[in-house]
């Protein structure tokens, strides 16, 4: 028995204008949680990362942005300099993930990506964690 499935994506040469269209993303995260018939906790978080220094050479001018669904998550980094988003979809529901990956595609349009999909087990754990 799986607890849950976690899709990651991390994609690359995305839609320079719809990463950096918050409404697109707001219409994402909506249209993500309708096809998998998800309810919303909360509002949709969004931290903005500005272009200094720092940020500029480090690739990290984008987007931070977490939605909370009914006990599970998505979240997105979005790094506009480098046109990657790096995306997680947790869920205890069920997992759609060709139809998401048709949504991802047809909202940020990238030229390359990788798919992971865990299944999240926690009762067959066989040692503990060790760094």
């Amino acid at each position: 028995m799986t607890w849950g499935k976690h899709l990651i994506i991390d994609a690359n040469g995305c839609d320079e204008d719809n990463i950096r269209n918050i409404e697109k993303i707001k219409h994402f995260i909506d249209d993500l949680c309708e096809l998998g018939k998800m309810e919303k906790k909360g509002d949709l978080i969004i931290e903005e990362f500005p272009e200094n220094k720092f940020n500029i050479e480090n690739d990290l001018v984008g987007y931070s942005i977490v939605q909370i669904i009914s006990l599970s998550n998505i979240t997105l980094h979005i790094n506009f300099i480098s046109r990657t988003i790096y995306f997680d979809f947790f869920t205890c529901g069920a997992l759609k993930t060709d139809l998401i990956g048709v949504l991802f595609n047809n909202y940020f349009n990238p030229k390359t990506i990788k798919k992971i999909i865990l299944q999240r087990d926690a009762f067959n754990i066989k040692l503990p964690f060790v760094s």
